[in-house]
């Protein structure tokens, strides 16, 4: 994606290189065109342009540039449709938008196998490459033919000496974006809580306490890969859409839920989860009464992010 975006002429000359093949040989400048990787600026000047790219042709493919500024993360686009019609002029869309930055979508995928079909079709067979049933979602795995995310947790072969370093370094390869798992993940923040209050050192050996718990938690972490969570929220055109939000709070952590409540034509309903977060309660002492009050205050502020990014009325 960088590599697609040129930088301003009077800009390239601060992506100068030197080179040489040979130590006897003069040295020749080179001056890279192009956004460069690792650059600070890099990821703002390739988003930037993928959004000015549906600013500037928002005329000729109305529902594509709307779907860009809020669909993509970096190079992946993550979006649906009600039906297969839907999809393939979206698709037909994006792909010609894209086109005209030089950008080509590759790589597609859907719950539907019949608009996986109608995508074949117009693929030509260099870019034809429709992923697997269990594709990688921003570390997520969604499971195309179940339409579900599971979690797929792969740590290390458990050390013989641990420490505060490995123990972090296992935490780290927890991905929960949606908080799906929280109630899973905030056990593992109080136990780095307690690993700091107790002075441990990074390389130190951990107290044979504080050992046992980590050892039981990391076996029990093989169970989530027992967690399915559904794709589709139950959402349609003529849906009815609530959300619903909870949050509580303990002496050790407090936290917040949001459940989106559809309600189509016929009348059925369907409840499902959203997101959640999760905070550690601060290691001086709080009260009950003012740590749910931290609590309502999360929930407040995801509801208001949640509203906003599924386009739903706050009142509801």
């Amino acid at each position: 994606m960088y590599r697609q975006v040129r930088v301003a002429e009077n800009d390239v000359k601060y992506q100068r290189i030197v080179w040489r093949k040979e130590p006897h040989e003069e040295m020749q400048e080179y001056e890279l065109l192009t956004v460069t990787f690792g650059t600070a600026s890099a990821p703002y000047l390739a988003v930037k342009t993928l959004h000015q790219v549906a600013l500037d042709y928002v005329q000729e493919f109305p529902t594509a540039s709307e779907i860009v500024p809020t669909s993509f993360y970096m190079d992946d686009l993550m979006t649906g449709c009600s039906t297969i019609e839907e999809g393939k002029k979206l698709y037909l869309e994006m792909k010609a938008l894209l086109a005209k930055a030089g950008f080509e979508l590759q790589k597609w995928n859907s719950n539907s196998s019949e608009l996986l079909g109608e995508i074949e079709s117009y693929e030509s067979k260099d870019e034809k490459e429709i992923l697997s049933d269990s594709t990688k979602i921003l570390g997520l795995t969604w499971c195309r033919s179940a339409d579900q995310f599971k979690y797929t947790v792969q740590l290390p072969s458990a050390s013989e000496t641990l420490s505060k370093r490995i123990i972090i370094s296992d935490i780290a390869r927890l991905f929960d974006p949606l908080g799906w798992i929280a109630p899973s993940i905030i056990l593992a923040k109080i136990l780095i809580q307690k690993l700091w209050l107790a002075g441990v050192g990074w390389d130190d050996h951990v107290p044979e306490k504080l050992k046992e718990e980590w050892i039981t938690y990391r076996k029990d972490l093989e169970n989530l890969s027992k967690v399915y969570v559904p794709r589709w929220l139950g959402t349609s055109n003529s849906s009815v859409i609530e959300l619903h939000g909870f949050s509580d709070a303990s002496k050790a952590a407090y936290a917040a839920v949001v459940y989106t409540r559809c309600v189509d034509s016929s009348g059925n309903i369907q409840v499902t989860l959203l997101m959640a977060k999760t905070k550690v309660a601060p290691i001086r002492t709080v009260s009950i009464p003012r740590l749910e009050l931290c609590a309502a205050v999360l929930l407040a502020r995801l509801l208001i992010d949640v509203a906003r990014a599924m386009n739903i009325d706050k009142d509801k």
